[in-house]
């Protein structure tokens, strides 16, 4: 399964997040800020089942922290 979508972030910051299943239950996980050139990727050994895009997206919560003012 693969799956991609954009969701807001605090900071009216937009993220586009995406899902690739692998072998043996693993997952490729992928997440970047829209007009950023660094993507933020990851291997799950195990994803959880069934998918979930919150799933995906509680994997990146420390790269995508609120911004402080």
């Amino acid at each position: 399964m693969r799956d991609e979508w954009t969701k807001g972030i605090s900071g009216d910051r937009l993220v586009k997040f995406t899902y690739d299943d692998l072998p043996d239950g693993a997952a490729f996980l992928t997440a970047q800020i829209a007009n950023h050139e660094v993507v933020y990727s990851i291997i799950v050994e195990e994803m959880e089942q069934p998918f979930s895009r919150h799933g995906v997206e509680r994997h990146f919560e420390y790269e995508f922290r609120p911004i402080s003012h």
